[in-house]
This record gives structure tokens, sequence and C-alpha cells, in this order.
């Protein structure tokens, strides 16, 4: 058994597509955000568990995630040739909230 498991990107994007055809179907095509604001621990600490929890030291925000993934749409160039990878961070608080609001 791999101590660390390997993701295949293109695995993972047919199961998040999946579930988010799943949402769509349940909610429709459009969610409103209820919350805004989230607690954020920095990602230095967030992964090493041989340290102490860490404590959340700074705030993010759904709305401001959702409008850096937008804006990714206006830039010129093509996001899958030359989209900067790391906004993915932006796409991670709102798949988790979308997944703790619609299935409840």
């Amino acid at each position: 058994m791999t101590k660390y498991p390997v993701v295949n990107i293109g695995e993972l994007r047919g199961i998040l597509n999946d579930l988010l055809d799943h949402v769509e179907a349940i909610n429709g095509p459009d969610l409103r955000l209820d919350q805004d604001y989230y607690w954020d621990v920095d990602s230095d600490l967030l992964y090493d568990m041989a340290k102490e929890m860490p404590k959340a030291d700074r705030v993010g925000s759904l709305g401001d995630s959702w409008e850096f993934l937008l804006n990714l749409r206006k830039q010129e160039g093509d996001i899958k040739g030359d989209g900067p990878s790391l906004m993915l961070i932006h796409a991670a608080p709102l798949l988790r909230y979308i997944g703790e609001k619609i299935g409840r």
C-alpha cells in the first residue's frame, strides 16, 4: 500500500463534473451564497500533522474567490493553456461550501 495516493487528474475532473451535475440537477443552475467569510489556515501548517493544531489566523471570502475565478475568463489568453493552477485555491472553499449546503 502506498503511503500517499496518486490522484489521476482526469478521474478527478470526471468526478467533480458528475458531482456538479448532481448539484445542478437538484438545486438548479444558480446557487446563492448565504455566507461569505470563512476561517482560513496557513497552508504551511494545514498539512503538517507533526505540529499542534493550527489556529485559523486569516479570513477568506467566498465572494472574492468567486470573483477571482470569474476574472480568469475575462482575461486575455486561454485558461487551459495559460491559467495559473494556483487559482484552484479559490475553487476549493466554494466546492466545500456547495457540498455542505446542498448535502444537508
